[in-house]
């Protein structure tokens, strides 16, 4: 399995991973509460811990073009939601974070 971590900082990270949540959970499975979320998309799954002000992202999936594709949707609708168009999200390959469970695809 391929895994990265992101992180983002914002004051308001607990309305912006609900309605992250909310959004994506129009189309795919999400389980979610204020602290955590495990989004599973056809192309891999997404866990995102918050930890106070910090959303903590961790993808994993079985190819690097899903990957980098994963990472791609997290990251324009993380902007989108935060209201921050210009975010670009710095992802570490093959790294995890305390925060963040392993997922299991």
């Amino acid at each position: 399995m391929l895994n990265s971590y992101s992180q983002f900082t914002t004051p308001q990270a607990d309305k912006v991973l609900y309605k992250l949540c909310k959004h994506f959970a129009l189309k795919i499975p999400v389980e979610f509460d204020t602290e955590k979320a495990h989004i599973q998309f056809p192309v891999g799954v997404c866990l995102i811990r918050r930890e106070q002000d910090t959303l903590h992202m961790q993808c994993q999936t079985d190819a690097s073009d899903k990957l980098i594709q994963l990472e791609s949707i997290i990251g324009k609708h993380l902007a989108l939601m935060a209201q921050h168009p210009e975010l670009e999200l710095p992802w570490q390959h093959n790294a995890y974070h305390d925060a963040a469970e392993q997922p299991e695809v």
